[in-house]
């Protein structure tokens, strides 16, 4: 495989780790949105279907972008054997961003699932 080939991968990978990010940011919306508006008037089994296709739907995705991290930790050291990694290069080899944010994005998939049951159980004052 060449330098190119490798590279590519790499961005490839990279587009694919936003795209993980773009559709989990459209999950996590589309159910705060749904809670919001109509969390209180949704039946128990209604909640738990959407409640379920959510965080299956958004572990999916945080799944998928700790995979991409992987893949490049794996691209990148296909490239060191072929040629010195750039510091940008190092950068993607020894990152551990993809793991950290598919955390913080597992933290929301439970703030939400927390939004949907405090929009159902309100506090009376």
């Amino acid at each position: 495989m060449t330098e190119y080939e490798i590279l590519d991968l790499v961005a490839g990978s990279i587009d694919s780790q936003y795209d993980s990010v773009a559709l989990y940011l459209s999950l996590i919306s589309g159910y705060l949105i749904v809670a919001y508006l109509v969390g209180a008037k949704l039946t128990v089994a209604q909640t738990i279907i959407v409640s379920t296709l959510f965080v299956a739907a958004s572990l999916i995705q945080c799944w998928g972008l700790v995979t991409y991290q992987l893949a490049n930790e794996e691209y990148m050291a296909v490239k060191a054997a072929i040629s010195p990694l750039t510091e940008y290069q190092r950068s993607i080899a020894d990152s551990n961003g993809g793991r950290f944010i598919a955390g913080i994005m597992a933290l929301g998939v439970f703030a939400a699932i927390y939004f949907m049951w405090s929009v159902r159980h309100p506090t009376t004052e």
